[in-house]
């Protein structure tokens, strides 16, 4: 049986910004910045983070403080959670303590960047706009060439 426990959870992708949060669970929780050691952060072609273990590598983000398991049900569906991510507890520094939390690793989006994967960073607004542009010419081109 799942706990009925509030729980600390280490994010560090999209769920750091907490108006996504708020839409996901509509609730506003506590924040603190937090480490997490012996994983790296790696960019899919999806679009999204995720973290793999890795020696000596470190992971910056947001602890969410006492999650309730509502809005922990309502963000493993976000993060397709048991598909894409699997939650899992992990340990992370937050003001110089080292406390326990729960985290999203990568497990079924791994395979949408072996064996090149690499370190996540935020994609320049230049890159999103020019990568949407040649999506859209590509999906207008097959509809132009049926009529």
């Amino acid at each position: 049986m799942p706990s009925q426990e509030p729980t600390d959870l280490f994010v560090y992708g999209t769920l750091t910004d907490p108006e996504r949060v708020t839409a996901l669970t509509g609730m506003q929780f506590e924040r603190a910045d937090a480490m997490l050691s012996g994983f790296e952060r790696v960019n899919s072609p999806l679009g999204y983070p995720f973290i793999l273990p890795r020696p000596g590598a470190i992971v910056q983000g947001v602890l969410l403080l006492n999650v309730d398991p509502a809005s922990l049900v309502q963000l493993d569906a976000y993060e397709a959670e048991g598909d894409l991510y699997r939650r899992q507890t992990v340990v992370v520094e937050v003001a110089d303590r080292r406390v326990p939390a729960m985290t999203y690793v990568g497990h079924g989006i791994r395979a949408s960047i072996a064996p090149l994967a690499r370190p996540w960073t935020e994609p320049s607004r230049r890159t999103v706009h020019s990568e949407a542009r040649t999506l859209a010419q590509r999906l207008r081109v097959p509809f132009a060439e049926e009529h």
